[in-house]
């Protein structure tokens, strides 16, 4: 098994297949959640320390619970948890849901296709065989490899003390 690679280190390699800023959010939220030990984390504590506006995390934290990967507690002492280890939350997993309805190019969106080479292209199949191969690439990695080392990353996010 190839040793554990950055999250960041594995997004900036793979160039072409770029996430939205969603899905961006949502890993930061999930690898903040990860080492923030076992107390809810309000979603106005993980935007203020990752520096994004509340109101995206709010709509973040929503997706994450309802597609089953964070667990949402309302009220003075509530906010978000894992709902399952970082070792059994899959990266692409998570890109797959969050990422649902977008591709690197129009005709592999899944609605109307404007471009006059559709029903002719090539580059479909190839550009589909790609995407595949990057969310191939993420199933095999984990929230846990993206966070090999806890103590620099909680020293980061502030959540040492």
């Amino acid at each position: 098994m190839p040793n554990p690679v950055a999250l960041s280190n594995l997004l900036h390699h793979i160039g072409v297949m770029q996430l939205s800023a969603f899905s961006d959010y949502a890993l930061r939220s999930l690898m903040f959640l990860a080492v923030a030990g076992d107390r809810p984390v309000p979603a106005r504590e993980i935007a203020a320390r990752h520096g994004l506006s509340f109101d995206h995390v709010a709509k973040i934290a929503q997706f994450l619970a309802r597609e089953g990967f964070v667990v949402a507690t309302r009220g003075r002492s509530g906010g978000l948890r894992l709902a399952r280890p970082p070792e059994e939350i899959v990266i692409g997993d998570v890109i797959r849901r969050s990422e649902a309805g977008s591709g690197p190019a129009e005709c592999l969106r899944g609605g109307p296709v404007s471009c006059v080479l559709a029903p002719v292209c090539g580059m479909t199949p190839i550009l589909a065989e790609a995407q595949e191969a990057f969310f191939a690439a993420l199933d095999r990695r984990t929230l846990a490899e993206a966070l090999p080392r806890h103590a620099p990353v909680r020293r980061v996010l502030g959540l040492v003390g």
